[in-house]
């Protein structure tokens, strides 16, 4: 069966290993699935003419979360349809839920993690979730291993989850 998933992410690892978890507790099904970002890029002619997906991609993400993304990527290749990363630049329910249905989002997964923005642009748009007409899975997270690398990619194999 093959459904759209929809992940909130801050572009950190924590946020990939929600995915990474996701994806070990249901191995014999198959996934769209898109990592999300809330971002306001402004409402001027200037600033909708020049917005490039990919060049804030490049400036949100760092070299540790490049590196998780394409290891969960390979690791999981028999689950993962596509694996995409996209903004919601929406300001209210209506347009998020336009953002689920252009997707055709079937399940949103969440988690207790608290998203934290590296740019003043971010938001988080987890408050639209509840008001979706589309499944919820809540991922719990709890960290039972000491990381002496923490942030880096050791975190994608060592993070304890557990669904809630």
């Amino acid at each position: 069966m093959k459904k759209t998933i929809l992940i909130p992410t801050d572009f950190t690892i924590q946020s990939l290993n929600i995915l990474k978890t996701f994806l070990n507790q249901n191995p014999n099904n198959h996934y769209n699935i898109v990592l999300v970002h809330g971002l306001n890029i402004g409402d001027s002619i200037r600033d909708l003419l020049f917005f490039s997906k990919n060049k804030q991609i490049q400036e949100l993400a760092n070299e540790a979360f490049i590196e998780a993304f394409e290891v969960i990527k390979n690791k999981f290749d028999s689950q993962i349809n596509s694996l995409k990363i996209d903004f919601f630049t929406g300001s209210n329910q209506a347009a998020f839920n336009n953002f689920i249905e252009g997707y055709q989002i079937n399940q949103i997964i969440n988690s207790n993690y608290q998203l934290t923005f590296s740019t003043r642009k971010s938001f988080d748009f987890t408050r639209y979730f509840n008001k979706a007409k589309v499944e919820i899975t809540t991922i719990e997270i709890t960290n039972h291993v000491n990381i002496p690398e923490k942030g880096n990619l050791a975190e994608v194999f060592f993070n304890q989850i557990s669904v809630g």
